[in-house]
């Protein structure tokens, strides 16, 4: 191989690893952001109070099958 090719090669990689790396670094800052978001969000919501038991009316019988 000529020195060309085997720098060629080498800057290839490099650049290659700097995009994942960037990459990561980008995916980091949107998971973070969104962890923040959703906290808030959260925050803004009332409070449960208990399980839900089920929408169906007074007196209905349950749905076949359960």
């Amino acid at each position: 191989m000529f020195h060309n090719d085997i720098m060629y090669s080498v800057m290839q990689e490099r650049a290659r690893d700097k995009r994942a790396e960037a990459k990561n670094a980008r995916d980091i800052n949107v998971f973070r952001r969104a962890r923040k978001f959703w906290a808030e969000e959260a925050a803004q919501l009332p409070e449960q109070r208990g399980p839900r038991r089920g929408a169906r009316a007074r007196g209905a019988a349950p749905a076949a099958g359960r």
